[in-house]
């Protein structure tokens, strides 16, 4: 049975993902459009780069959506288990960088 709370994160989620991977394709479409034409190198990187972040950082945004949901429903186990989550993906986002 769903509840309103399961459909209310359900909701969220799927904004999250579709704005997410709406936007990067986009920004990846017109990049890869800009860099076939013949337009300018720099703006078509800068659309390509900006669609591969923006690809990356959707399932961290499902993530931080999931972890404030949970916790708005007071589901402490979730809450928990999506914070190591958000850790693991934060940990290997800084060990990239090193």
């Amino acid at each position: 049975m769903v509840t309103s709370d399961d459909s209310r994160l359900d909701r969220a989620v799927g904004r999250v993902l579709n704005v997410g991977v709406t936007a990067s394709s986009a920004c990846l479409a017109i990049g890869l459009g800009l860099s076939m034409l013949g337009g300018t190198a720099g703006a078509a990187r800068l659309l390509l780069n900006v669609g591969l972040v923006v690809l990356m950082a959707t399932p961290v945004g499902r993530v931080i959506i999931s972890v404030s949901e949970y916790a708005f429903e007071r589901d402490w186990v979730f809450v928990s288990l999506t914070t190591i989550v958000l850790l693991e993906l934060v940990g290997s986002l800084l060990a990239a960088f090193r």
